[in-house]
């Protein structure tokens, strides 16, 4: 049995006799030398006298008191005092603090209060470890007066450090969802009694048996869940994960593996590089590029970033915050706009339609409806963030007749046409398709943009948008140049899921061949991949995806039209000019 001393209060705390003096200091020596005596077998710096908290003569830190030889001197003292409990024998720093702030931070710590503020007047670094209340001078010191620099030394500034000093109620939790009632924190981690989490919520200034004076081992992220219950977590790779942190440039991992450093693998509590969100390093991507490099993660992100088209969050810098509603005020992509670091799981191959990859969950999103929503159920969801009604600029595009950069209204399925991503196509005039691709099938964004060299694709690279070798973030190559020489590899990207000897057959269109090989034209020419959204038509039917590439058709030189017309199941008019040539109401049909 440990008995612990805490806010304790000698009973006599202002002595005029000599007698009732000696009672006292024969109090606080009995009281004292019981707990030391009836103590449970002592583990490594179970005693402050074993920690350099002890600034005396003994002491084992490199800065310590040339001749003092009490150890509790330096923070207590049964006389003479602050008058603060614990009997507290410094003074209390006059610094105004700069406080932790963030957009999702529901907590209001203030200047810091209680044992916070004790705990400051040492680790700020504006007072003298020897100065104390109890003596008329200050005691000496070797190795230096004040705190060394360092992670131990926060000085005023603590926007970079865990906040404390702030009412943890259940209102709070209530409010914030991913904190944990205060009514099941562990024993070891304790409030103060006005219910605000102070230093001594974490650090227990006694003992150092966990390191750090921490009041439990913070493995595995045991002193983070103590409080923080964020979504996802208990299932997600970056607590799981047994991967070996050695091959890292950094060097800020106190432990072996990611899931014993959990959420050290990427927050520091104290003095960390990102102030907002205690992130190690103050550039965001940083503390994912440390890992997904092929050091620690088994995928390499940082060659695909290089790649000629990519999703590249080295370009932007602090634009990404978590409460935005949307990236298109100030255009970005960070790794966390889809990626939810404390939710995302490792994605196992599949050969089947799944609405929403595992390394997408706890993602927020927007519906094909426009509504934002907290976690995306569809993988489309994740990308109208930024592909949607408030779509981030895109420097490579081919400018159509019914123009627009907003793949929700592209892909709506109220649309005469659209690629099948929220909904199944209705068409059944799709003989081209390949046979894993029966009608009524869907597909994802990244069954088109994802990597050339990733799995889908037949290499073994990871999995996503992050990089392509081809342009538009394409999986394969897709030229859209006028003038192309068809072959399988020039309209790759389309010939995934279209047999070319279909296409080239004339199944579906009986001039195919004639444009795509005779004349040289893309299908992007006459196709747009995403959609046909009904509120930009500006005239013919748009169905079967047509919606022409205005640098290469243009309107019929009498008539100004520019114009596809339905006419039926693989037939149809057109009237425009291409290459040099009109075409008025030209009609084909199966028999041509």
């Amino acid at each position: 049995m440990t008995i612990a001393i805490t806010n304790y209060e000698l009973p006599i705390t202002n002595c005029r006799s000599d007698r009732a003096r000696s009672l006292v200091i024969g109090h606080w020596s009995l009281v004292i030398s019981t707990w030391v005596l009836v103590s449970a077998p002592v583990l490594a710096q179970d005693r402050v006298s074993e920690t350099v908290h002890n600034l005396s003569a003994s002491g084992p830190g490199r800065i310590r008191a040339v001749a003092e030889s009490q150890v509790c001197i330096f923070c207590h003292a049964p006389h003479n005092t602050s008058g603060l409990r614990p009997l507290w024998n410094r003074d209390l720093s006059m610094a105004s603090y700069q406080i932790y702030r963030s957009s999702t931070l529901d907590a209001q710590p203030g200047q810091p209060t209680g044992a916070s503020k004790l705990c400051l007047s040492c680790h700020d670094g504006t007072i003298a470890l020897g100065s104390v209340l109890s003596r008329s001078e200050q005691i000496r010191m070797s190795g230096g007066d004040f705190i060394p620099s360092g992670l131990t030394n926060l000085g005023t500034d603590l926007s970079d450090d865990h906040p404390v000093s702030f009412f943890y109620t259940p209102g709070l939790s209530a409010s914030d969802l991913q904190l944990k009632s205060p009514t099941a924190l562990p024993s070891e981690v304790r409030l103060d009694a006005n219910s605000q989490l102070q230093c001594t919520s974490c650090h227990d200034p006694h003992h150092n048996r966990y390191g750090k004076f921490l009041v439990t081992r913070r493995e595995f992220g045991e002193l983070c869940i103590a409080c923080h219950d964020m979504n996802g977590w208990n299932a997600s790779s970056h607590r799981l994960s047994n991967a070996v942190v050695a091959g890292s440039a950094t060097t800020d991992w106190p432990f072996n593996t990611v899931a014993e450093n959990a959420c050290r693998s990427c927050h520091r509590p104290h003095s960390a590089g990102g102030h907002e969100r205690l992130l190690i390093f103050e550039t965001e991507e940083d503390n994912c590029l440390g890992c997904h490099d092929g050091t620690v993660a088994r995928t390499n992100l940082r060659s695909e970033i290089d790649k000629l088209s990519a999703h590249d969050s080295r370009r932007f810098t602090g634009r990404h915050d978590p409460a935005e509603a949307h990236a298109g005020a100030s255009p970005h992509v960070e790794c966390a706009d889809c990626h939810n670091s404390h939710a995302v799981t490792a994605q196992a191959p599949v050969s089947t339609y799944v609405p929403i990859g595992a390394t997408l969950a706890g993602v927020r999103g927007v519906t094909i409806g426009g509504a934002p929503i907290d976690e995306a159920q569809y993988e489309y969801e994740v990308c109208l963030r930024c592909h949607g009604d408030t779509p981030v600029p895109v420097s490579q595009r081919v400018l159509r007749q019914a123009q627009t950069d907003n793949l929700r209204l592209k892909f709506s399925p109220g649309n005469p046409s659209f690629h099948p991503v929220v909904l199944a196509s209705p068409s059944e005039d799709t003989p081209s398709l390949m046979p894993s691709l029966p009608r009524g099938s869907l597909i994802r964004c990244t069954d088109c943009h994802n990597n050339d060299g990733g799995r889908r694709a037949g290499g073994g690279g990871p999995d996503g948008p992050h990089g392509s070798n081809f342009e538009f973030l394409l999986e394969r190559n897709y030229t859209v140049l006028d003038d192309t020489t068809e072959s399988e590899y020039e309209f790759a990207m389309c010939y995934k899921c279209h047999q070319r000897s279909s296409i080239l057959a004339d199944q579906s269109f009986s001039q195919h061949s004639k444009h795509i090989v005779d004349e040289r034209t893309p299908c992007s020419v006459c196709h747009d991949p995403h959609g046909v959204s009904v509120t930009q038509m500006l005239g013919g039917n748009h169905t079967h995806l047509i919606n022409f590439d205005t640098n290469v058709v243009r309107p019929d030189l009498n008539t100004r039209r520019l114009e596809f017309r339905d006419l039926g199941r693989f037939a149809g008019s057109c009237t425009l000019t291409c290459h040099g040539e009109q075409h008025r109401d030209e009609t084909y049909n199966p028999d041509d």
